[in-house]
């Protein structure tokens, strides 16, 4: 009667243990064994293995496999510090008890749902496979470092087109059944603009979220709302060739002014504030800049989607005349203080593990689904809060940051709701 996370994480670690005891004793299980322990650790494995099958099923449905998920304890996981919540009519365990409703789900037949899934098997099998060759074939006539870049580029390409998951929206990167595009397609403006995407600030020619391939399409991500709730926004990925082109293409325009939301604390140049900003966009639309070849140059500024050390690896490889912005005393300001930005950041709002969805020691609307560890710093923010906090601060109004920061917040519960897990505060 447990969660079937919860049975693929146990059966994970007995398999962990046999496999290691395994090699210890030199057992193998297609031989005969007669003493009692190697039958003890094959029985054990094999227990394991048919558990991680009857999990997987679950998730992954078939048209021969349906099981009966009546009732279920949700209890708390102390290794992975995460809390299971009750089941909805829309969780994925629902669903996936019945490869028809599951199917329905996705506007989908249960074989077109097979079909999806199957191509994508063969998709991942077919780059294994070339990357093997790849990397056999051009031993002799290239380096290391020439193949590994040819094999980045090849992941970063299957990743673009596959992403991480069959049934995840392309756009708002969260499971195609509980697809939180129709929050932004249903939003009604009060100005005359026809476009229900909110405009930069003034002075502010684009936003670019430059994103890790290992980022890419990961439902517990963001910064992929970003485009749908703002003009002029795009999410590129680092490693694709046709994506790198766009981004250097900018950065290496003459009439704009590339500035990354990441603070350069180590390097001996003071880091570029909101203040910098402010007073270059004043001096561009003054006249002070020249800008040739546009009628309104400006502010590129750059998102980093990423980990912290691959986020940190990406800024580091950006041209040095990229500017650095130091978000630190607005985050800090935007998080705890209710009076600024009419406290659009701070919601006191009960999540489904029955605890305030942002608190002091993780602000972010984020941690919910992603782990924040013992002692994490105050800044620690998603990407689409940060990037919030710079364009508030540049002249975004309070009314439209609210609204993508609101749905950004109902997309963190459906996917709780739709996985049945959220990660505890330190």
């Amino acid at each position: 009667s447990l969660h079937p996370l919860h049975l693929l994480r146990q059966a994970g670690a007995v398999l962990t243990s046999c496999l290691w005891l395994q090699r210890r004793e030199q057992i193998s299980m297609q031989q005969s064994v007669s003493c009692s322990r190697g039958a003890t650790i094959n029985n054990a494995m094999r227990l394991g293995l048919k558990t991680i099958v009857y999990a997987t099923s679950i998730f992954c449905p078939t048209p021969t496999s349906s099981f009966s998920i009546t009732s279920r304890t949700f209890a708390q996981d102390r290794h992975q510090n995460a809390t299971f919540t009750g089941e909805s009519a829309s969780s994925l365990a629902h669903l996936a008890s019945s490869p028809e409703r599951f199917a329905a789900s996705l506007n989908m037949t249960i074989e077109q749902v097979d079909e999806a899934i199957n191509a994508r098997k063969l998709a991942s099998t077919t780059l294994n496979e070339q990357l093997i060759a790849i990397e056999e074939d051009n031993k002799q006539n290239m380096t290391a470092a020439e193949i590994g870049r040819q094999k980045h580029r090849m992941i970063c390409q299957h990743r673009f087109n596959h992403f991480r998951n069959a049934f995840v929206c392309k756009k708002c990167w969260t499971f195609t059944p509980i697809c939180v595009c129709d929050l932004f397609e249903q939003r009604e403006r009060s100005d005359m603009d026809s476009d229900k995407k909110a405009q930069l600030p003034n002075g502010v020619e684009k936003l670019i979220v430059w994103t890790h391939h290992d980022e890419y399409g990961r439902t517990s991500n963001t910064g992929s709302l970003l485009p749908l709730g703002l003009q002029q926004t795009s999410i590129l990925m680092k490693g694709l060739l046709e994506h790198e082109q766009i981004m250097n293409e900018v950065l290496c325009r003459k009439n704009v002014t590339p500035v990354v939301l990441w603070p350069d604390k180590k390097s001996k140049r003071a880091s570029t504030t909101i203040s910098d900003l402010n007073r270059i966009i004043a001096d561009t639309s003054s006249g002070n800049q020249k800008n040739e070849d546009s009628n309104r140059g400006g502010i590129v500024l750059i998102s980093i989607e990423g980990t912290w050390n691959t986020a940190r690896k990406m800024v580091n490889k950006l041209p040095p005349h990229v500017l650095r912005l130091d978000l630190s005393d607005e985050i800090r300001l935007d998080f705890t203080t209710p009076e600024i930005n009419e406290g659009i950041f701070i919601d006191n709002s009960i999540t489904t593990a029955g605890e305030t969805s942002q608190s002091p020691s993780a602000p972010s609307l984020l941690s919910p689904l992603r782990r924040q560890g013992k002692g994490a710093k105050q800044d620690n923010v998603s990407t689409l809060e940060a990037t919030i906090v710079a364009l508030l601060a540049l002249g975004l109004s309070v009314d439209d940051a609210s609204f993508i920061l609101n749905c950004a917040r109902r997309k963190v519960k459906r996917i709780q709701e739709y996985t049945g897990k959220t990660y505890a505060r330190d």
